[in-house]
């Protein structure tokens, strides 16, 4: 990333938060002090760290981020962001960009067919080269240009799609839109989870939803996501009451209903688990 784009960057981003930019679906968190982990759900996003480095933990597994590669999140994904280092002079900078699922289409549409389609297995570091690298510093430069963000904008994310579709795991990308590959059914399972959160999974409904073996299913969704659907639809719930505690301050027992769980004592132990501090706590702030 060009130096004169951090500076820029540095110059207007509010520190400790994240904002949306002008371009729609692009999104900035600047840090300049150390965090503890915190969960949260990635959408279908592109992640990149611009200066600095991070690590995301997706279940049991932990990644550090930097600016040689990227983060590529095909549904929505429950994971833990840990910030060890960050200071006033040296604030960590990351990028976030919403996939654009009928743009990539288009892209795709437009693209040789002759790649025969990769496994389903979904890998969420991908290494970043310097044309993807340069297509993103153009669409931050745009910030600078209010009056042409509406027109080029879009320009500068098709060039980006089309790079990563060409990128060493564009597969990936690509099946993500393509119907009926793994990738695609899984989406569809993640999103109804999502809808349905207040619903008990039945994990044979889903399968059979998506077209796939219960087997199978199992699989696939444990590549792209690290977890089960239980503890996928678990970490979402928790996420979701987290969310409405902090927004709207309601009576717990009510939020852990509104998530799905029947057993106020049973969400208040499993939101404890995962986010270290009790629901009712979190409340009092």
């Amino acid at each position: 990333m060009n130096q004169t784009t951090i500076d820029q960057l540095l110059a207007v981003l509010p520190r400790n938060k994240t904002i949306e930019s002008a371009v729609s679906g692009l999104f900035f968190y600047c840090a300049d002090k150390p965090s503890k982990a915190v969960s949260y759900i990635q959408e279908p996003s592109i992640c990149i760290v611009l200066q600095g480095e991070r690590e995301i933990y997706l279940g049991a597994d932990c990644q550090r981020f930097d600016n040689s590669n990227l983060m590529f999140c095909p549904v929505n994904i429950p994971l833990s962001m840990h910030i060890k280092h960050a200071s006033i002079k040296n604030p960590v900078i990351v990028l976030s960009m919403k996939l654009d699922l009928a743009m990539i289409r288009d892209v795709l549409a437009q693209l040789p067919t002759t790649q025969p389609m990769a496994g389903s297995h979904l890998g969420i570091k991908w290494h970043l080269d310097d044309t993807i690298m340069d297509a993103f510093d153009r669409l931050i430069r745009l910030l600078n240009y209010p009056n042409d963000i509406d027109f080029l904008s879009s320009l500068i994310q098709q060039e980006i799609y089309y790079r990563l579709l060409l990128a060493e795991q564009g597969n990936k990308l690509k099946q993500l839109v393509v119907s009926g590959s793994h990738t695609h059914r899984i989406a569809q399972a993640t999103d109804w989870i999502k809808a349905h959160l207040d619903e008990p999974i039945m994990v044979e409904s889903l399968a059979s939803r998506c077209g796939m073996s219960i087997s199978g299913f199992h699989q696939h969704f444990k590549e792209i996501t690290q977890l089960s659907p239980l503890q996928y639809q678990k970490s979402l719930r928790l996420m979701e009451a987290r969310r409405l505690i902090k927004v709207h301050g309601a009576q717990i027992s009510q939020i852990a209903m509104q998530v799905g769980y029947e057993s106020p004592s049973q969400f208040s132990r499993e939101y404890k688990r995962l986010f270290g501090v009790s629901p009712s706590s979190e409340l009092m702030w």
